[in-house]
C-alpha cells in the first residue's frame, strides 16, 4: 500500500511540475452549513487547482455541472462574474483586468476561494 501512495503522490508532483502558466491553489468552503447526520461527509471538499496564463483560467478537469467564476477587487467589490458549461475547462477575462483579484468559483454547494493576479 505504501508503494501504491507513493507512486501515486511522485506521479501527482510530475504531472504539477509539467504544468505551464501560473497553477494556483484554491480553497473550499461549504456552502450549505446544515448540521451533519449519519452518512454525510464530513471532510471539506479538496482543494481545486486552477491555472492562470495570461487572461485565461484553465482548470485541470471538466466538472459535470456549471461553474460560477467571480472575481472581487481589493475592496471586495463584485467586478465581474461569467460561468463555465458543464464539460468546459477554460475561460478568457476581458484583457482590461489587470492586479490583484480574490477569486470565487462555485461548484454545486462548495465555494473554491483564492487569489489569483492578472
Amino acid at each position: 500500500m505504501k508503494k501504491i501512495l507513493i507512486l501515486f503522490f511522485a506521479v501527482w508532483l510530475g504531472s504539477m511540475a509539467s504544468v505551464k502558466g501560473n497553477p494556483k491553489i484554491l480553497h473550499s468552503s461549504i456552502i450549505d452549513e446544515t448540521p451533519i447526520y449519519p452518512g454525510k461527509p464530513k471532510a471539506p471538499a479538496r482543494p481545486l487547482t486552477i491555472d492562470i496564463t495570461g487572461h485565461t483560467l484553465t482548470l485541470f478537469y471538466p466538472f459535470e455541472e456549471i461553474i460560477s467564476v467571480e472575481l472581487f477587487d481589493e475592496d471586495e467589490n463584485l467586478v465581474y462574474t461569467d460561468w463555465l458549461a458543464p464539460g468546459q475547462t477554460s475561460l478568457v477575462f476581458p484583457s482590461t483586468f489587470t492586479g490583484e483579484y480574490a477569486i470565487r468559483l462555485t461548484v454545486g454547494s462548495v465555494y473554491y476561494i483564492g487569489v489569483i493576479e492578472l
